[in-house]
């Protein structure tokens, strides 16, 4: 038995290590994670650089295809024993790979610590562009904004220039600013068409036809996002079909038009996975969970979402798993769970709130509202009941600010049953009304149906004999969808 086993296996009779095998190779880790920083701690800090040193490069000799995991702990050894030369060069490579398997976190943590001094502006580029697209990732979307616009500038050729241009407009859309968004992904438009570039045309569609949809112009929306998968369908079955699909499963869901998102958002969930696209993967189960959720297949919706929470939460995907909360916090709602519900709106609006997403954030305030007012009427709670009307206040003000039509109209209907609470019925049918008004105007199945049911319940409670025909005819309006 050589040396180096006979240590081993004294250490492991010790109880100090830990053998195990991966395949056929032994694989040695220490048994508790504080003997393994008393062990590192003890050793001199030249002596660890040199132990660094030796490892990245035994791993680089007997590793000729890397796989990411690799790639990451060949870096951080770098960085340790403080040979960073080159690393910059080995790294970038990986990082588009690294982000999209769900591994933005220690990638940015690697790229914030390479010495800037030392490399070149082409170099420092590529990290900043790396470091921003890890941020959107990780949905932090504002750090991101600021570090694409301190590119823009910087940009010395189209291709690059469509690219951040493309970027920012994603950034200003989940920020709710679509003046802004807009703007951004027509100037990245008219550049991948000047350089044919398929690709970066069906994104650009697609985040056209996204603020479109958020600005409650349904029809719009939907011609863009078909153009974008037509696009993409042209690329073959990659990642932009996947996110094209994606995106029109969304606007189909919202139609009403439920097989058909199913069926497209299940072709980008194949892509995604088959790319693996972890991100991707998880805000795909999201959306299929809200589909069987809006058609009322509430256990199949469940499984999705505890499927798409633990994969987000697995990656450090905050917006994602906030996005699935909120969903869960509806659903449970629905199950008359309102305390859960409350929980997990609390949680989910910390996150929006912290993060700017002003979008998200109206509408959890508008379902958080739902939840109190029904609260405040299962315990009499007046003070309840007048807190839910700032908040149901709240998302309408934040709703008009981005112009979203669509968290305007779900804000009313919340309004509209605070005030029917407060037994203030002309408020309550004005409210009613009005999201009525704008749910028809975007052709949100869904929301539109809760609407008429809310308008009728106000109606239904009125002394006035038309009024409660009329609450009848809504009545039917909702059963009927």
């Amino acid at each position: 038995m050589s040396n180096l086993a006979q240590d081993l296996a004294l250490l492991e009779a010790r109880g100090l290590m830990r053998v195990t095998t991966d395949g056929e190779n032994p694989v040695v880790r220490f048994k508790h994670a504080l003997t393994r920083e008393a062990t590192y701690n003890s050793i001199l800090q030249s002596r660890r650089n040199e132990l660094h040193c030796a490892v990245a490069q035994t791993l680089l000799q007997f590793h000729q295809q890397l796989d990411l995991e690799l790639v990451l702990s060949i870096a951080e050894h770098q960085l340790r024993c403080g040979d960073t030369g080159g690393l910059a060069d080995f790294l970038l490579p990986f990082a588009q790979r690294l982000i999209y398997t769900g591994r933005s976190t220690p990638l940015i943590d690697v790229l914030l610590q390479l010495p800037r001094a030392e490399l070149g502006a082409p170099q420092l580029r590529e990290i900043d562009l790396a470091l921003a697209d890890a941020h959107a990732a990780r949905g932090e979307y504002e750090r991101a904004r600021d570090l694409y616009a301190q590119l823009l500038p910087r940009a010395d050729t189209d291709v690059l220039r469509a690219r951040l241009r493309q970027s920012l407009g994603a950034a200003n859309y989940h920020l709710g600013d679509y003046a802004n968004a807009l703007e951004h992904y027509r100037a990245s438009l008219a550049l991948a068409q000047a350089q044919g570039d398929i690709a970066l045309q069906a994104k650009s569609h697609g985040g056209i036809g996204l603020v479109h949809l958020a600005l409650g112009e349904t029809a719009r929306a939907e011609n863009f996002l078909r153009t974008s998968r037509d696009l993409g369908m042209q690329l073959g079955e990659g990642l932009e079909l996947a996110a094209a699909e994606y995106n029109l499963g969304g606007v189909q869901r919202l139609l009403g038009q439920y097989p058909q998102a199913i069926k497209s958002i299940e072709h980008a969930l194949m892509l995604e996975e088959k790319f693996g696209h972890v991100a991707a993967a998880a805000r795909s189960l999201q959306l299929l969970g809200a589909c069987y959720h809006s058609m009322g297949a509430l256990e199949t919706a469940i499984e999705y979402y505890n499927r798409a929470i633990g994969s987000s939460r697995a990656i450090g995907d905050f917006e994602a798993t906030a996005i699935v909360q909120s969903n869960l916090a509806e659903l449970h709602a629905e199950l008359n769970e309102l305390d859960t519900a409350a929980n997990l709106y609390d949680d989910s609006t910390q996150y929006f709130r912290a993060a700017a997403l002003e979008f998200a954030l109206a509408y959890n305030l508008a379902g958080q509202a739902h939840v109190q007012f029904l609260q405040a009427q299962k315990n009499r709670d007046a003070e309840l009941l007048t807190h839910a009307q700032r908040m149901a206040s709240d998302a309408l003000e934040i709703a008009r600010r981005i112009h979203s039509p669509e968290v305007e109209g779900i804000a009313y209907r919340v309004r509209a049953e605070i005030a029917a609470g407060q037994n203030d019925l002309s408020e309550a049918e004005r409210c009613a009304q009005a999201s009525v008004d704008l749910m028809r105007q975007i052709g949100s199945a869904l929301e539109l149906k809760r609407a008429y049911r809310t308008y009728a319940e106000i109606l239904n409670q009125s002394a006035d004999p038309d009024a409660r025909a009329r609450a009848a005819a809504y009545f039917e309006r909702a059963e009927k969808g």
